[in-house]
This record gives C-alpha cells, structure tokens and sequence, in this order.
C-alpha cells in the first residue's frame, strides 16, 4: 500500500494548483483515480473537467508498511 500525493496543474497559468490530496492506494493509477473523486469534494469551486488540467498530474508516493 502507499500513500500517494496528487496535485492537479490547471492549464491556465493565473489559477493555483489544486492540492496536494492525499490518497491511499496500491497503484499510481488507483491514486489517481482517487484524488479526481477527492476534488469534486475538497474543491467544489473548480472546475472538475480533467480537460482544464495538465495531463499528467504532479505525483510523490511513499510506501506504508503493512
């Protein structure tokens, strides 16, 4: 399992990064996918369209022990 940090990079330069959100998964991918459904509710004032964000969002992950 890992703990992964996820931070959205908008496209447009004038508005800030949404997050980092802190997630929990066993694969980048699934932290990924965790993090989108974390800002619909962390950010509900942003945009939600993955298409305003760069593609490939800012990632740092760090094993747990089980």
């Amino acid at each position: 399992m890992r703990e992964a940090k996820i931070t959205f990079h908008p496209l447009e330069p004038s508005e800030a990064a949404a997050g980092p959100i802190t997630v929990r998964a066993q694969w980048l991918d699934e932290a990924v996918d965790l993090a989108i459904e974390r800002l619909k509710v962390d950010y509900p004032d942003r945009s939600h369209d993955l298409n305003d964000y760069k593609p490939l969002p800012h990632a740092t992950w760090r094993e747990l022990l089980e």
